[in-house]
């Protein structure tokens, strides 16, 4: 599995990630999430908010995860909780002195962010604002993802508070222009290819493929290990 380019992305502040369905979202998600585990639960902390119900479903046991939800009440209480964690981040911060949170990094992964959107964006929209806006000198960091690369789902202010952005191959150049503010990604190949925009520059970007396999195996090993701490 090359790391490097995932590496680099969880180094952004947040990161936004859209493209059309069958682009390698899924395959982009999935190979962060691995680079995050193998820093182990003392350093990263996982948020995932899985609507769709299957693609996070299978780390939600790992002991990085401190909080799996699939559906919109959990994912409200799950971002709630993040915001009260955000606020006691910054309170102890003051009391020392300090600008930036040197301890566990809180990762918060939403997988079709669109789907939260079109159920709940009064609820879920303002949760993610606050987020995104506040949190990055307290060490939490947000990836958010969708297939639905519409004005409606990804606004201005998403875009304003997310200036990393990756396009993978979209429909029109419209959706590209949403995206990352230039066409280009309609011109993509069908997967593995994307468009990362970090501030003013853009690049072209492959996506290394994660195999089921590798993914599993990576499961596993953080499983076991939850068990024998257990045992």
């Amino acid at each position: 599995m090359d790391n490097d380019i995932f590496k680099r992305l969880l180094k952004e502040p947040h990161l936004l990630i859209a493209g059309a369905t069958g682009t390698g979202k899924s395959v982009l998600i999935n190979g962060l999430i691995c680079n995050l585990l193998e820093s182990g639960p003392e350093k990263i902390k996982l948020v995932l908010i899985d609507p769709k119900m299957v693609e996070l479903y299978e780390y939600r046991h790992l002991p990085q995860v401190i909080a799996y939800a699939d559906n919109v009440n959990d994912a409200c209480t799950a971002l709630e909780s993040v915001i009260k964690t955000m606020e006691r981040r910054f309170i102890a911060m003051r009391a020392s002195g300090v600008k930036s949170y040197s301890g566990a990094q809180i990762y918060v992964i939403i997988d079709e962010y669109a789907d939260l959107i079109l159920t709940a964006k009064k609820r879920i929209e303002p949760l993610v604002q606050r987020i995104l806006q506040l949190a990055r000198a307290a060490g939490i960091h947000m990836i958010i993802a969708t297939q639905s690369p519409l004005a409606t789902i990804i606004n201005s202010n998403i875009k304003c508070n997310m200036p990393s952005r990756i396009a993978l191959k979209t429909a029109t150049a419209r959706d590209s222009r949403n995206i990352i503010d230039i066409s280009g990604a309609e011109l993509l190949p069908p997967y593995g290819m994307g468009i990362f925009r970090h501030g003013a520059d853009f690049e072209k970007i492959e996506i290394p493929f994660i195999s089921d396999n590798e993914r599993k195996q990576v499961i596993f090993r953080w499983n076991n290990i939850q068990i024998y701490k257990r045992a």
